[in-house]
């Protein structure tokens, strides 16, 4: 067994001893163990207990806490509210959204992985974990493919985009309190922009986010 202060070369040190031994036919096989696999190691399996209780949570309350039952059933309510709500009850019961985001990470998962894709994942291991970016971008590309768009209502899709990738839900009186939103003009420009259909369009956008 070596042990010296961090910082002090212990596996070049290490590593040179065992190269003298070999060589000197002292010893035909050496087993090199270092603290720091046994440090990833132990925290992949944390990692992975902390991913199957957070699964088993999801799992077993999806049913009972609407938030969640929005999610992943009712994607058609989906608001800032709800995602508000299930910010505030994970965190609650010891799932904080980062704490969830890291054990995915050291798994060998999406290091990034938005909360909707945590908690998706969670109750069925075949959907995908997309970061926020990659989730809203895709929500927006659907859109885009639905219906035409003049390049002023571009413009603005793409501030919204610009917003929910941060906020992963959109409502008409986000116009007012944003800053992306307020600078061009607020609820009153967008509706100005979008007519009649700027509430329809905020709530498709919201169900592609979770669909």
């Amino acid at each position: 067994m070596l042990a010296m202060a961090t910082g002090s070369e212990k596996t070049f040190t290490t590593v040179a001893m065992i190269y003298r031994l070999l060589k000197s036919g002292y010893a035909r096989r050496i087993l090199f163990l270092s603290e720091y696999l046994f440090k990833v190691h132990e925290d992949q399996f944390r990692a992975e207990d902390d991913l199957n209780a957070f699964s088993a949570f999801i799992q077993a309350n999806k049913e009972q806490i609407e938030a969640l039952s929005i999610l992943l059933q009712n994607p058609y309510q989906w608001n800032s509210a709800v995602l508000k709500e299930i910010r505030q009850i994970l965190k609650k019961n010891a799932f904080e959204e980062e704490r969830v985001r890291k054990a995915y990470m050291l798994s060998g998962q999406q290091a990034l992985a938005d909360i909707i894709s945590m908690i998706k994942h969670a109750d069925n291991a075949g959907c995908p974990l997309l970061t926020a970016e990659e989730r809203v971008n895709r929500a927006i590309s659907n859109i885009l493919a639905k219906q035409a768009f003049t390049a002023e209502q571009r413009k603005w899709l793409e501030y919204i985009r610009q917003h929910l990738i941060v906020n992963l839900a959109i409502e008409p009186e986000t116009f007012d309190l944003m800053p992306v939103f307020e600078r061009h003009g607020g609820l009153s420009k967008a509706r100005k922009v979008f007519g009649t259909e700027l509430e329809l369009m905020l709530a498709e956008i919201n169900y592609e986010l979770v669909a």
